[in-house]
């Protein structure tokens, strides 16, 4: 049975139990509190809080995820207890000495492990550049961290009102917990974007996977894993084009979780995976789980209720439900009935509320089914906006325009055209040889290199005074070959111009008539007048037909 106290102000949930003492502090702060350039701030955090500290004797770890910090160690009950004095007296108190190194670890690491894989993937393409959808993003918070903010955000996110803590036993004797006085913070509600669902995006290569955001229910795990079951009778020992299906379920919000199923599959296979999968996913929502298959689940899960002692969960379980405002579960048997009400009915309802918010990402090869709408831009952009225009570096051979004014960003493309209004940024990268990146709250972004466009370093400077400096996320130096430039060359601009007479052969007759003027006797300067005026309303009259006839102006 699930036991509680309070040390410190701080909730303590425990049950009885033997073993190695474990601990869990854990803190309502995650992703969804970061912004995109504080993104990795928290990480960062928790990595100063436990440098050091952690040996053979007494192993300890840290973790951030989307809606939570945990600070975890075991050993014997004394050094449990000198683990969390210390690491809370850090907390209240943060010592930023070994930031550089730190930050210098970290961004090693996030080099090698790059965004958040095909869940963050997902996460970006449901929730964009904001809350949830900051788990898709790489911490770029590494390049902004600074002791003032960093410290700022320790005050609010690691106070003793934001915290709980879940032990394997009985609290040690001498359990403290000093942290700074500070309020909970529930998490906000996820906010999609909005884009209309099913749909689809270009994911990883030979990989398909889905995902839905729906509530957080026993229902919808026990729907999840008869997703993972179907893909893999289906795609593999059906089909024979996958391995090996997997699975996983995200909490974006207090009520909300956004599960997501997949498979890596044979090259050959990726055009059709998504008809395959999608069947997968319909047949699941149109006809539940077979009855009988369905109790065999719910009773293995029941099963590893039994085979685990609760101490060894529940009181972890407590700690996060605690902080998100959910009931707290206080014994195993609650769970056991909760997982024997779930019926066919239940888990059809799951699937439909995962089809009706069903986003797919698969190889290019696979991407257009008509099932879905695809996801490939941004909205049409609104009408240019007033500001300064710029041509791109090539013209008239490159096409395309971009205007900055005071209030938003517009490039036109040959194609298409994509607009940021500043106060819709998430954040500005800025490169050191002016290249910047401006991404908007959902996740889309415009370019702007002045390698690439005329005047270029000078469009730079227009938007560093228009985008707010707490946006701007400053990045080392790109390497030469990095840097975009234009593929236009001297001898295209000849050839363009080569190819429309209508624009240099009048300035060839006035070069000729110039040379007969210059040399003719009167009589003959004059019969030459006569056919200089001829040419021109020929050429006048050619160049009406080529506008007519859908021409350009050149």
């Amino acid at each position: 049975m699930l036991q509680s106290t309070e040390v410190d102000g701080v909730p303590v949930f425990w049950a009885p139990g033997d073993g190695v003492l474990r601990a869990s502090l854990w803190f309502r702060a995650g992703m969804v509190d970061e912004s995109l350039p504080t993104r990795g701030w928290l990480h960062l955090i928790e990595h100063l809080a436990l440098h050091g500290r952690d040996s053979v004797r007494v192993p300890v770890n840290g973790h951030v995820s989307l809606l939570y910090s945990s600070f975890d160690v075991e050993g014997e009950p004394e050094d449990v207890v000198a683990f969390l004095r210390d690491v809370c007296r850090w907390l209240a108190e943060p010592d930023f000495k070994d930031l550089e190194h730190e930050r210098r670890v970290l961004r090693a690491e996030s080099e090698t492990r790059g965004g958040g894989g095909l869940t963050g993937g997902h996460l970006l393409w449901r929730y964009g550049a904001r809350g949830a959808g900051l788990g898709g993003y790489d911490e770029l918070g590494l390049y902004t961290a600074e002791p003032d903010g960093l410290r700022a955000l320790a005050g609010w996110a690691y106070a003793q009102g934001n915290a709980v803590l879940a032990l394997s036993g009985p609290p040690p004797a001498g359990l403290e917990l000093p942290l700074q006085p500070g309020p909970r913070v529930l998490p906000a509600p996820a906010r999609p974007c909005d884009q209309p669902t099913p749909a689809g995006f270009v994911g990883r290569q030979n990989t398909i996977a889905l995902s839905g955001t729906i509530a957080r229910t026993t229902a919808a795990t026990t729907m999840l894993r008869a997703l993972q079951r179907d893909l893999q009778r289906g795609l593999r020992h059906g089909a024979g084009v996958g391995y090996s299906a997997w699975s996983s379920y995200e909490p974006v919000d207090a009520d909300h979780a956004m599960l997501t199923a997949g498979m890596d599959v044979l090259a050959e296979a990726v055009p059709t995976v998504v008809d395959q999968s999608t069947a997968v996913l319909r047949r699941l929502r149109d006809r539940g789980p077979d009855p009988t298959e369905l109790r065999d689940d719910l009773n293995q899960q029941i099963r590893q209720y039994a085979s685990h002692p609760i101490n060894e969960w529940l009181p972890f379980l407590a700690a996060r439900d605690v902080l998100t405002g959910r009931p707290v579960t206080t014994s195993a048997d609650e769970l056991v009935a909760e997982t024997e009400a779930v019926t066919v009915a239940d888990v059809r309802q799951a699937a439909h509320g995962l089809w009706r918010d069903l986003l797919v990402s698969v190889d290019r090869a696979g991407a257009g089914s008509p099932q879905l709408t695809w996801l490939d831009g941004p909205p049409a952009a609104g009408k240019q906006p007033s500001g300064q225009r710029f041509r791109p570096v090539g013209s008239p051979v490159a096409k395309g325009e971009l205007t900055v004014g005071r209030t938003e960003i517009h490039r036109q493309a040959e194609d298409a055209a994509i607009s940021a209004q500043y106060d819709d940024l998430a954040a500005m990268v800025a490169y050191p040889d002016g290249g910047r990146l401006l991404i908007r709250q959902d996740g889309y972004q415009v370019t702007v290199e002045p390698t690439m466009w005329q005047k270029g370093q000078q469009a730079v400077a227009l938007l560093d005074s228009a985008v707010a400096r707490p946006l701007r996320v400053q990045l080392p130096e790109r390497a030469p070959e990095e840097i975009p430039k234009s593929s236009v060359r001297t001898r295209d601009k000849v050839q363009y111009w080569g190819n429309r007479p209508i624009v240099w052969a009048p300035f060839l007759v006035l070069c000729l008539l110039g040379v007969v003027l210059a040399l003719a006797t009167e009589e003959i300067a004059a019969q030459a007048s006569k056919f200089v005026v001829m040419g021109a309303i020929v050429g006048l009259v050619s160049y009406v037909k080529h506008r007519r006839d859908g021409g350009s102006p050149t």
